[in-house]
């Protein structure tokens, strides 16, 4: 399981278009998050029934969050840069857009949309803890926990900032920040579950077998994914404990 865990799930935008009371469905569709497809269709049409209202921008914003929710990175990348040609002042799009590229890989241009968004929003903590995480995965881990430390001092109660700081501080060796980082991260949110994984993963790397399997089992019952799911029992497994 790798301890690289970070919010990017956490970052759809969640932007209204508020448009007074001629609300048709297609703008109902493109505000609302729970359905995919549905968003995409939505602002797909409002988009070719408003070309020239003053919520395109959003509307592109949106649809774009839900292409990267599908996993269409390409398509989102491109709604992404749509919308900010139309307003180059959407500082969350700047930061799903660097989701996006950090998705693909592209880390240069993701940590550019997350400084941007920085630029224009200095204290915008999202953007701190991204491209923390974009760093981390470059290997300039003096810079990610800069960011990590950052995004702490704007935000001091946000355990994913503590949790992504503590995989930084885990990649450049200083396990026991580290471990403080994850234990401070699960004492904000008592469920989050990839900050146990990530301590359990900690542990195990550091042979404490009991720490290891009591977060490994406390990942277990937080609801994870199929495939997280797989990986925790199999970590277990392992440790010589049956999950």
């Amino acid at each position: 399981m790798s301890a690289m865990i970070s919010r990017s799930l956490l970052l759809a935008t969640s932007f209204l278009l508020v448009i007074g009371q001629a609300c048709a469905d297609p703008i109902g569709d493109c505000n609302q998050i729970g359905d995919t497809e549905k968003q995409i269709d939505g602002c797909s049409q409002f988009l070719e029934l408003e070309p020239y209202s003053p919520y395109v921008a959003l509307a592109y914003g949106l649809r774009g969050g839900a292409y990267k929710q599908a996993g269409d990175l390409d398509r989102a990348i491109a709604d992404f840069t749509q919308a900010l040609k139309i307003d180059a002042g959407l500082v969350r799009v700047y930061v799903n857009r660097g989701i996006a590229y950090r998705d693909k890989g592209q880390l240069d241009q993701a940590i550019a949309d997350f400084s941007q968004a920085i630029a224009l929003d200095a204290a915008f903590t999202d953007a701190y803890i991204n491209r923390c995480v974009a760093y981390t995965d470059k290997g300039e881990t003096d810079l990610a926990i800069a960011d990590g430390s950052k995004a702490i001092a704007i935000s001091p109660n946000d355990a994913v900032a503590y949790n992504d700081r503590g995989v930084a501080y885990e990649k450049k060796g200083e396990l026991d920040s580290a471990l403080t980082d994850y234990a401070k991260a699960i004492t904000l949110d008592p469920s989050y579950r990839d900050a146990y994984a990530n301590r359990a993963v900690l542990y195990e790397h550091k042979g404490d077998k009991e720490h290891a399997i009591a977060d490994y089992r406390a990942a277990l019952s937080k609801n994870p994914s199929t495939q997280d799911r797989q990986d925790l029992e199999a970590a277990l497994k392992r440790l010589g404990d049956s999950p």
